[in-house]
């Protein structure tokens, strides 16, 4: 298995004149599996029948969101855990926070040990030759992944791992 990125160009303006311009590398996707191919290989993979796959996931789904909205992070097992999180505005004096200085939720998935084993022994390859801007002018190329240059790199690993 490989992991494919190309090279990014991206701008960052910390004001009106002074603009940086750096490079970053950016994964490129293949493309997604929606859910009816993933019950279908489940299905081809361990013989269940495809209606049980999805009556399981289904439910596996439901259980989760029922634990995650009362506070819990849900572990399973080597897949990995899912937890609830909130990204917040900085405040001078604790009385001011509150929670119209929440501006994001989130679920923060933490992988387990066998996607931990698959990153780590992943080859990495560069995909084409060519620098992609971030302003989305690439050369007529799709832009299929994300760089290192969002904001949510710092998340802490989570507890219940």
């Amino acid at each position: 298995m490989a992991i494919r990125y190309k090279k990014k160009k991206i701008t960052l303006c910390f004001d009106k004149e002074n603009k940086v311009e750096k490079y970053v590398a950016a994964n490129v996707l293949v493309g997604s599996i929606n859910y009816n191919k993933l019950c279908d290989e489940v299905n081809q993979r361990t013989g269940i029948h495809r209606a049980m796959v999805d009556v399981v996931l289904k439910g596996v789904q439901d259980t989760m969101v029922s634990f995650i909205e009362e506070g819990f992070s849900v572990k399973l097992g080597e897949f990995g855990s899912f937890r609830p999180a909130i990204n917040a505005e900085s405040q001078d004096k604790a009385e001011d926070v509150g929670a119209n200085t929440i501006i994001r939720r989130k679920i923060v998935f933490t992988p387990g040990s066998a996607f931990k084993a698959m990153l780590g022994s992943a080859n990495i390859e560069l995909f084409g030759d060519n620098v992609t801007n971030s302003n989305g002018d690439n050369g007529g190329e799709p832009d299929e992944g994300g760089g290192s240059s969002g904001g949510d790199s710092g998340e802490a690993p989570d507890p219940a791992a």
